[in-house]
């Protein structure tokens, strides 16, 4: 049951949260070294509360790794024989064995101009397709049977492997194999097999400019249209009666959609890297690539401030990520494009244009990562001291502004007591007290508490049944 699930039966777990009184204090404790042991205990900044998974935040930090060794060796192993899905949905979508199952009526006419249009787009449709499961299928992997404790993190696991397998759609319609197989025939003849992804990229430019032409229409419009939510609650209004359905599941019905990082991320990560790669060899592509960003940023900002609302945030984790993909495109792009143009009896321009862009691109690369990734990892000391002592500016103020409140709250009730006759002076030291009180414990319930587990929070018990509305 412990290696199934990671939880021990002690009334115990490996993971805790602290809190310090200030920001310096919390920086020392994470750049500290606390007990002279590798991995005895790891101290990170503590994620959003909304960010915690508290169901898995009892699971061991052990069995988390070893289930994730586990996922990795089999996604890598699927990833490197994903030529037989590819060659199955290739093989499906293929007119002239549609007309086996479809009437004839449905298929053009062989050599017309709809034939070839649907046989262009008709595989690019049924891929894309296939590749909306992907993410779901990762998540649920992350979250169930890894069981990550942050939601960030699951976020950052299904964006990884999510363009893994776009990565390996494009190397396999490139080399018109599996990887595996690849790789075997490069260790025996490298040059073999140069030649033939050099020959292979321009005569797949079809394919992916139709996935990119895919990409800009059919799959933004479908993003704006919302249409999924929309057939959802449609089918509830004409199946299921909404008088019968409770207030939860109304809320959850009216709750606002969230951005899923791993599932939105790849496809532009995969757009980038076709244009970084056909740029120069196949520029229509390039222009297509171009259309989708742009309809692409008019959409998803449409999306981010109408339709959706993230209930987290990760803290930027994925920012870094994102980054070494980038340079790592770059670098693809780079390597293939020298390789071409040594391939075309360029001896001189394509180790030029090599060794000049990749040390141009190393430049950057190291500039980057020294001025803003490696900086921001951690927060400095002396950045923490300054916040720190601005806090203390802030809540000084603050409480000489309640101070001067109270004072003239007072004083205002004393003159108050002494213009009435006969009338009863008011108390100012037992309301100003009561007020304290009350301040005080509303401070507690909303800080204090801030790292519990939900079902912990009283104020969120619901002991009575709620009203039908």
């Amino acid at each position: 049951s412990r290696f199934v699930t990671g939880e021990s039966t002690e009334l115990a777990c490996t993971t805790g949260f602290v809190e310090f009184t200030n920001l310096s204090a919390k920086q020392n404790a994470i750049q500290c070294n606390l007990t002279g042991e590798t991995n005895f205990m790891r101290t990170t900044s503590a994620p959003d509360p909304r960010d915690l998974i508290w169901e898995n935040a009892t699971v061991e930090a052990s069995l988390i790794q070893w289930k994730r060794l586990q996922c990795d060796s089999l996604l890598l192993t699927g990833a490197l024989f994903w030529s037989v899905v590819v060659t199955f949905i290739t093989s499906i979508s293929n007119l002239d064995k549609l007309d086996d199952f479809l009437p004839s009526w449905l298929i053009p006419q062989e050599g017309s101009f709809w034939y070839g249009l649907i046989q262009g787009y008709l595989p690019v449709i049924f891929l894309e397709f296939f590749m909306m499961f992907i993410p779901p299928i990762l998540r649920a992997i992350a979250q169930n049977f890894i069981r990550y404790k942050t939601r960030s993190e699951v976020d950052k696991f299904v964006f990884l492997w999510h363009f893994v397998y776009r990565l390996a759609n494009l190397i396999i319609i490139l080399v018109s194999g599996s990887i595996y197989d690849t790789l075997t025939e490069g260790i025996s003849s490298p040059s073999a097999v140069i030649n033939k992804i050099a020959g292979n990229i321009a005569q797949s430019s079809q394919f992916f400019l139709n996935n990119m032409i895919v990409a800009a229409g059919t799959e933004n419009f479908y993003e704006l249209s919302q249409s999924l939510p929309i057939i959802i609650h449609l089918g509830i209004q004409q199946v299921i009666q909404m008088e019968a359905k409770s207030n939860r599941q109304m809320e959850k019905l009216q709750a606002a959609a969230q951005f899923e990082w791993g599932w939105v991320m790849p496809p532009f990560i995969f757009a980038f890297l076709v244009g970084a790669v056909y740029c120069t060899l196949v520029p229509v592509v390039l222009g297509a690539c171009a259309v989708f960003f742009y309809i692409a940023t008019k959409v998803y900002i449409h999306q981010a401030l109408y339709v959706y609302a993230q209930p987290y945030e990760g803290g930027g984790k994925l920012m870094y990520m994102l980054n070494r993909t980038v340079f790592t495109i770059l670098y693809i792009a780079i390597i293939i494009f020298s390789t071409v143009l040594g391939l075309r009896q360029a001896p001189l321009q394509g180790p030029s244009f090599f060794f000049i862009m990749m040390i141009i691109t190393l430049y950057m690369d190291r500039k980057v990562q020294t001025k803003f990734v490696k900086p921001s990892l951690t927060l400095a000391l002396t950045n923490s001291r300054f916040i720190d002592e601005d806090n203390k500016k802030k809540a000084e103020r603050a409480q000489r502004y309640q101070e001067y409140k109270a004072a003239k709250e007072e004083k205002r009730l004393q003159e108050l007591g002494k213009s009435s006759k006969g009338g009863k002076a008011t108390s100012t030291s037992s309301i100003l007290k009561q007020k304290g009180k009350q301040e005080s414990k509303s401070k507690d319930e909303d800080d204090f508490y801030l790292y519990r587990q939900p079902m912990l929070n009283k104020l969120l018990w619901e002991t009575r049944p709620r009203p039908y509305r």
